[in-house]
């Protein structure tokens, strides 16, 4: 199985936990990028299948165009103070665990029950 590459983006210490927890799994290439021109930089150099962000700290504006560049995206937002995960489709989940949301990254879903 090729590895997946994951993009996260953010400097809080949600999106740092979540990027060391799936930089164990050798079936991912996780790229961590605190700032916006990391990402692009990034992205350009490999196109990522995964894309988690922080929902309290980054912007829409920026972030959704990227979907525009690859409709094949995961979208993952990670809110932590409302203990939900938002996925590109709308759907929400109240409570995602990390195993889900792993789960979520290496099977490519998009549609997903949100059961855990």
């Amino acid at each position: 199985m090729e590895a997946r590459s994951v993009v996260l983006y953010g400097q809080s210490m949600l999106i740092s936990l979540v990027a060391a927890n799936l930089a164990k799994n050798p079936n991912l290439r996780v790229l961590h990028a605190a700032i916006w021109e990391e990402v692009v930089a990034r992205a350009a150099e490999c196109t990522p299948d995964v894309f988690i962000y922080d929902l309290s700290s980054a912007s829409g504006s920026v972030i959704l165009p990227l979907l525009f560049q690859n409709p094949q995206l995961l979208l993952i937002g990670l809110d932590v103070e409302s203990n939900r995960a938002v996925l590109h489709t709308g759907q929400e989940a109240k409570s995602l665990t990390l195993e889900r949301v792993k789960e979520m990254i290496e099977k490519g879903e998009q549609n997903d029950t949100f059961t855990s």
